[in-house]
């Protein structure tokens, strides 16, 4: 299972799922003899895909941060790349300058519930009342762009990819606060067997020996 966060995880202009998180499970299902598919992968809103993976045997969630407080929720596999920095974004008109982190309680944030980053937010002591949640990341870009909100918690190559969408130049925000960030890893179902996910990790570990996953590691930058 995953969600749509570019260049990790996303459906593209044919409505293919891709990203680098995509292709590597692929890459790593045929180097553990899987049958795996593109068509098994599930794309849902977070917070459902981590609810459905900690319920149901054999689900895989990614891609996952892999942080202190879901440590012993889930079996790891990884990792499968270096983690992706995150930013808080604001448009360049609203001239944001966030000197300390006390700052940002004054601003209302965008997140995308039960992801890493609304954790991230809730953290930094931004008010309850400030802190915005979707399941859908072009709503909180339509959200920034009408001034509806002030921050929107992202990464930059997702924030470029959804406000493209909306025919909305990328020029038009910028970065005012970048989070700490963790690597990326494959989340799996705690009951799974655990010569399977051994398995797996072999896997991922042979494929990333690879030219074929540098590549892919590059196309997604």
């Amino acid at each position: 299972m995953t969600e749509e966060y570019p260049p990790l995880n996303f459906t593209d202009d044919n409505g293919r799922l891709t990203g680098l998180s995509v292709e590597v499970l692929l890459g790593t299902a045929r180097y553990a003899k899987s049958g795996l598919s593109r068509e098994d992968i599930l794309i849902l809103p977070w917070a459902r895909a981590y609810k459905g993976t900690l319920r149901r045997k054999g689900s895989i969630l990614f891609a996952t941060s892999r942080k202190p407080e879901r440590e012993a929720l889930f079996l790891w596999v990884g990792p499968i790349s270096k983690g992706t920095p995150s930013f808080l974004i604001a448009r360049k008109t609203s001239n944001i300058n966030i000197i300390s982190e006390t700052d940002l309680a004054q601003y209302r944030i965008g997140v995308i519930r039960g992801d890493s980053l609304e954790k991230r937010v809730e953290k930094l002591k931004v008010p309850e009342d400030n802190i915005i949640r979707s399941h859908d990341p072009a709503l909180l870009a339509q959200q920034l762009v009408k001034e509806r909100i002030d921050l929107w918690a992202t990464n930059w190559q997702g924030a470029e990819a959804v406000l493209n969408d909306l025919n909305v130049s990328i020029s038009l925000v910028e970065s005012v606060y970048q989070f700490k960030f963790n690597d990326n890893y494959f989340a799996v179902n705690k009951t799974t067997p655990i010569e399977v996910v051994n398995q797996m990790q072999a896997a991922l570990d042979e494929f990333k020996k690879t030219p074929e996953y540098q590549a892919l590691v590059d196309e997604f930058k």
